[in-house]
């Protein structure tokens, strides 16, 4: 986002000569101070500097000399020899609001905000109608991240003039932050009506409604922005980021790489790019990407975030290196001061546990939240949920009805979420998001729990030394898996199943009237990489009638179509045998698969649930634990350790053996629901007297201590 400071002549008051700081003068200093000011407003700024230092050598207290000539300075950065200047003209004449804003600009620059957040206020005091006053005050505080009195700022100015461009494009980005989105919306459209050729308007309204879902509208602002600048770096990156989310990434990557070309230490344009080179299952390029963007941006939470994800999903670097980048990230943060002396350590009473997530709504989330949620005994549990859902949905409402008491700390900051947790006396404080989008990490950093526990997101560590442990299961996270936490191994899976209402019944396998297998894949593609396309291509060359179907939302578009089939060609695939789509309904997409194949090495996660319940096996390859095992435990538990491959080998021969076992899939097919039904898969009661059982072991151990 871009924000806009408003000066709107040579020293900064909005004011002309004369009009600063009016006073009568020596006639002949007046007429010296008139020259200068002609040249300074003329840009000669060397011979009216002159002229000013002439008129104070002639009447050293001449407030309109000093004031001048401090803005003279600020202007050719000599910040140092302004300061006394400015500060000596306010001396005189304090109760001059132009004094008070130019001493405060200087200030500013100095990087004393403090101070000049003081000064700009001591000038809006004098003057209520001081724009520019407010607009600096309001560019601070966002600056500062106090968006509520940045906003409050800038309706100021815009009370008395609508038409204020500074102060509607602050105030756009002041609420955007605050997730007043309708409000931001407006103020961005005024900056567009306002100047229709500010690119920066277009690109922040184009950033606003891509965060509100509204891609195709985002989409046709920021190419707006490109019509009038096509070189603009953040329009490019925007606009990318759009295309990523209307799935066209082949489209999202040229646009990345084009800002690259033009901005090559564009931070922002480096993570995304590797993001969309992961999604492009292409990671070749991909951690030295992601190197380069954090060379730039040590501190900077978003690419981190991304780094992170990407890493997890990398199918060339260990289990070992990809944890040593989340112990780094960890190791960033100071180990805070904590004091639970007076907490209750009863172990015996009902324990108080808050969820955080940004994931109580329509998101794949609620389908392993719901069982638990819903299986709680609140006899033994008072739940809280720390909710950092950006829109409420319908199924958000029906989480609050699981909980005993709901928080939402969307746009609340860590330090004061963190407080609230605290007054709230949790026992035990649940991550359930990790790494994921929206995470809310930071929180745990500052433990305002005694215990505190990460669960199901990214499925692995948090990589902090705060956060206490990580609840897994003997299959997912065998011994010497790799975590900061220490491993909670519940009795039989990390997670219970519980899938929507309004799933067709299974049908036969397409085999069957086919005459050929379907192997298929419906999850991110991200998961997949050159490893899996070589094992893919091997059984497609071992079995010449059999079919591939790619169904997710990339594969539909047909640019990244066209990418995909060259890709997969490269590395052995025939794709005139791969069928690449989007189903509408995934449910119903999965009746044309014989097959589910798993990706390697990170397995796939909620896909793998939805083709078994609706009776499609998958197959699996035991991989880097935990993240690669998420499907070996999955069929463990399903009684089913046949599917489990353990090397890239063995999965091409049972993919092979299975394919030719049409009987076996007609059979596993009829009855993988009531496997399912009967499984710990989908005991959410048994789960959940499981996570609770946890809880008070740890809780235990932790009031022993």
């Amino acid at each position: 986002m871009s924000q806009r400071r408003n000066e709107s002549c040579a020293c900064g008051s909005g004011k002309k000569y004369k009009n600063c700081c009016a006073r009568p003068v020596v006639e002949d200093v007046e007429s010296l101070l008139r020259q200068a000011w002609d040249k300074h407003s003329a840009g000669h700024l060397p011979q009216a500097a002159v002229m000013y230092r002439d008129a104070l050598r002639r009447e050293a207290q001449n407030v309109d000399a000093l004031y001048l000539l401090s803005c003279l300075l600020r202007q050719q950065g000599d910040l140092r020899a302004a300061l006394p200047l400015a500060e000596a003209a306010l001396r005189l004449q304090a109760a001059t609001p132009e004094l008070h804003f130019n001493l405060a600009l200087i200030r500013q620059a100095l990087g004393d905000a403090t101070a000049a957040l003081q000064g700009f206020r001591q000038a809006l005091a004098l003057n209520p109608q001081y724009v520019e006053a407010a607009n600096q005050i309001a560019l601070i505080e966002l600056q500062a991240g106090n968006f509520e009195q940045a906003a409050a700022s800038c309706r100021h100015v815009i009370a008395s003039n609508p038409d204020d461009l500074s102060a509607n494009q602050n105030l756009g980005i002041a609420c955007l932050s605050l997730g007043r989105d309708e409000e931001a919306e407006l103020a961005f459209r005024a900056v567009t009506r306002i100047d229709p050729g500010l690119v920066e308007a277009h690109v922040n309204l184009g950033a606003l409604l891509r965060a509100a879902g509204r891609v195709d509208e985002a989409v046709a602002a920021l190419s707006r922005a490109l019509q009038i600048n096509p070189s603009f770096p953040e329009a490019l990156i925007n606009l990318g980021i759009a295309y990523k989310d209307q799935d066209r990434f082949v489209e999202a990557e040229a646009s990345l790489a084009r800002a690259l070309e033009i901005r090559p230490d564009h931070a922002e344009a480096r993570h995304n790019h590797a993001l969309m080179l992961a999604m492009l299952s292409d990671y070749r390029q991909v951690a030295a990407e992601s190197d380069a963007a954090l060379d730039l941006k040590p501190d900077a939470a978003l690419i981190w975030e991304q780094r992170l994800y990407v890493h997890s999903y990398h199918p060339d670097l260990s289990a070992a290196t990809i944890y040593a980048e989340f112990k780094r990230w960890g190791d960033r943060f100071p180990l805070p001061e904590t004091n639970f002396t007076n907490h209750d350590r009863n172990p015996g009473r009902r324990l108080r546990v808050g969820y955080v997530s940004p994931d109580f709504r329509r998101h794949t989330s609620r389908f392993f939240f719901a069982p638990l949620f819903a299986h709680h005994d609140h006899r033994e549990l008072e739940l809280y949920a720390y909710s950092n859902v950006a829109r409420e949905d319908e199924f958000t409402q029906q989480f609050k009805g699981r909980f005993d008491h709901w928080r939402n700390i969307r746009g609340i900051d860590d330090p004061a979420a963190a407080q609230m947790i605290r007054d709230d006396r949790i026992d035990i404080l649940v991550d359930c998001c990790n790494h994921m989008r929206d995470d809310r990490l930071g929180i745990f950093t500052l433990k305002p729990a005694p215990v505190q526990v990460t669960w199901l997101g990214a499925a692995w560590t948090t990589g902090l030394p705060m956060v206490d442990y990580v609840l897994f299961d003997p299959v997912i996270a065998p011994e010497g898996t790799l975590t900061r936490e220490r491993i909670i191994r519940l009795p039989h899976f990390f997670v219970a199943y519980q899938p929507p209402d309004d799933t067709p019944e299974p049908s036969p396998p397409p085999c069957l009237s086919k005459g050929y297998i379907s192997f298929g894949y419906s999850g991110r593609s991200e998961r997949l990489n050159h490893r899996t396309f070589k094992v893919w291509g091997e059984i497609l060359a071992r079995l010449p009638n059999a079919r591939l179907i790619l169904d997710f939302g990339p594969f539909a578009d047909p640019p990244t179509q066209q990418y995909y089939r060259r890709f997969l060609a490269e590395h052995g695939v025939d794709s005139g045998r791969v069928i690449m789509r989007k189903s509408a309904n995934i449910f119903e997409g999965l009746a044309d698969i014989d097959i589910l194949l798993d990706c390697f090495p990170h397995s796939g996660g909620t896909m793998l649930f939805d083709a078994l319940w609706m009776g499609v096996p998958a197959l699996t390859l035991a991989g880097r634990p935990p993240v690669g095992r998420i499907g070996a435990s999955l069929m463990s538990n399903l009684g089913l350790p046949e599917w489990i491959a353990q090397t890239e080998d063995d999965y091409i021969a049972r993919a092979c053996r299975f394919a030719t076992d049409r009987g076996g899939l007609s059979n596993l097919r009829a009855g993988m629901r009531q496997r399912m039904a009967a499984s710990p898969v989908m005991d959410g009661a048994g789960f959940a007297r499981s996570v609770e059982s946890a809880y008070r072991t740890i809780y235990e151990a932790w009031a022993r201590a």
